[in-house]
């Protein structure tokens, strides 16, 4: 596979050539369930609705955190509340966020399960996947540079959007996707491990999108000016802190309590949180 877009099968996508953001009507109250995983995964309930974001990491990476045995499992077996995944999305192919033999392991015990993202992870899955690979429900999409990418499962809206990762020159090749979801009536950004400096960023008016939650990494707010740059840059009501190592948790915890205690810090695998969105 080309460092390029392979049409999906299943999944019908529209590349969005504007940036700009559309006015945005009035919503019903919703709930959103946010269950912690490791590192920036995370299931994402809604209504009748849920998904997966950068969930198969089953074995601890470079000090990062795996989703223990005991989750694991229930992930496997579709216990509540992995019992109705329609979707499972993965940010880039680094091995905190994604782990080929995880992911297929995954799908292999949940064949209504579509799953997305960028070539570099899809070509990992179909050679860890070999003869099991059911191309059907398995698509890579890739915009480009400045570029948005827009696809839906059943009711759930996914908007691609290209993020530098962190890290610079040195990084440039990672194709680390950023996604805007519409789960249920929610609206979630997650960044992967986008630089938050970065002109592309700001490119997408993300501060425009009524977004209701941003998962973004805690190197992102360091200081008072990076939870300021945050707030401005994604707009959402909530914060979420991810990412974080589990010898640092403590000394995030501290310091994100001191600079704005209303940011969302999740502790442990498995801990769930239930968000009413008021509109």
């Amino acid at each position: 596979m080309t460092d390029g877009m392979r049409a999906p099968a299943a999944l019908s996508f529209l590349v969005v050539l504007g940036l700009a953001a559309a006015r945005v009507p009035p919503r019903p109250a919703v709930e959103l369930e946010l269950v912690y995983l490791a590192n920036e995964g995370f299931l994402a309930r809604a209504g009748e609705h849920e998904l997966l974001i950068d969930a198969f990491v089953f074995e601890p990476y470079s000090g990062y955190a795996a989703v223990p045995a005991e989750l694991r499992a229930a992930m496997l077996a579709g216990k509540p509340p992995f019992d109705g995944v329609e979707l499972a999305l993965t940010s880039h192919f680094h091995l905190d966020h994604f782990q080929a033999a995880a992911a297929a392991e995954f799908l292999r015990a949940h064949p209504e399960t579509k799953f997305l993202s960028s070539p570099q992870v899809v070509d990992g899955l179909l050679a860890e996947l070999g003869e099991d690979t059911a191309l059907e429900r398995i698509d890579a999409l890739l915009p480009e540079a400045r570029q948005a990418a827009e696809t839906r499962e059943k009711e759930t809206r996914v908007e691609l959007i290209r993020l530098p990762h962190t890290g610079g020159t040195r990084t440039a090749s990672v194709q680390n996707l950023g996604h805007v979801l519409e789960l249920g009536g929610a609206r979630l950004l997650h960044v992967g491990d986008a630089d938050a400096l970065d002109p592309a960023v700001e490119g997408y008016d993300l501060g425009e999108r009524a977004l209701d939650v941003a998962l973004v990494p805690y190197w992102w707010l360091g200081d008072a000016q990076g939870v300021a740059r945050a707030r401005e840059l994604t707009g959402a009501k909530h914060l979420v802190a991810v990412h974080v190592p589990p010898a640092e948790l403590a000394d995030v915890k501290a310091r994100l309590a001191a600079l704005d205690p209303t940011i969302l810090l999740f502790e442990r695998a498995g801990e769930s949180r239930k968000l009413a969105l008021e509109r």
